[in-house]
């Protein structure tokens, strides 16, 4: 399994011959991430995950594109979901996308203040070719799932969360690797700084820490259970 990072919380999955692109938001490349997308999956819907406008029209450019996430994603695009084109997905489902199976599971975004209202946050599990990639969408939620995972898609900074959250967050699931997620809010001392904290120097973690520029590839493969 190939994953390509777009930017923000935007990443490819890419395996024999299937593409999956995750969270085509304002602050990713989008014209790289949107150019062949495959099958689109929106975690929820706020602009850095969804960039309407480039979604909507990467949709009326290619017919045959399909976009699977929670409701309120279609309500901003003004689509219609017909279970098949456009596809709700609520945590517990199970999809089928080629070489790929993709649990869903979350719920709700995580609170960013008790005034601001939460809206719908799901997750996705990746399997293909024996590996797993996790993305938890704006959220701490684990997975589905007992298996350590090969690659963990960590959000690094945001408005709703600490980094000590996001620390214990990769901690209590010891991927096999992190990638950090959700960086575009910082600045470059402000990312080299998360680096240096959610490295393993720091946090005693067993995993490989990860940073990938936009555009570059991980390829991703099955390591066996410690």
């Amino acid at each position: 399994m190939r994953l390509t990072f777009h930017g923000h919380s935007c990443v490819a999955l890419s395996h024999e011959g299937t593409t999956l692109t995750v969270d085509p938001g304002t602050f990713a490349d989008t014209s790289a991430a949107l150019a062949d997308p495959g099958t689109l999956l929106v975690t929820h819907a706020h602009p850095d995950h969804l960039d309407v406008a480039a979604v909507g029209k990467a949709l009326d450019e290619h017919p045959d594109l399909v976009m699977i996430g929670p409701q309120a994603a279609f309500d901003l695009l003004g689509a219609v979901p017909d279970g098949e084109r456009y596809r709700v997905v609520e945590p517990g489902d199970v999809l089928d996308l080629g070489p790929f199976a993709v649990l869903v599971g979350g719920g709700q975004h995580a609170v960013i203040h008790p005034d601001i209202p939460r809206v719908a946050n799901v997750t996705y599990l990746f399997s293909a070719g024996g590996a797993s990639v996790y993305h938890p969408g704006d959220s701490l939620v684990p997975p589905l799932t007992d298996r350590r995972l090969d690659v963990l898609l960590a959000p690094v900074s945001a408005p709703w969360m600490k980094v000590s959250e996001g620390i214990d967050f990769v901690r209590a699931l010891d991927p096999w690797t992190v990638v950090p997620i959700h960086d575009a809010i910082l600045s470059s001392a402000g990312l080299g700084l998360v680096h240096r904290l959610f490295g393993v120097g720091r946090t005693g973690g067993t995993y490989d820490y990860r940073p990938l520029e936009v555009g570059q590839h991980l390829d991703v493969t099955p390591r066996s259970r410690p």
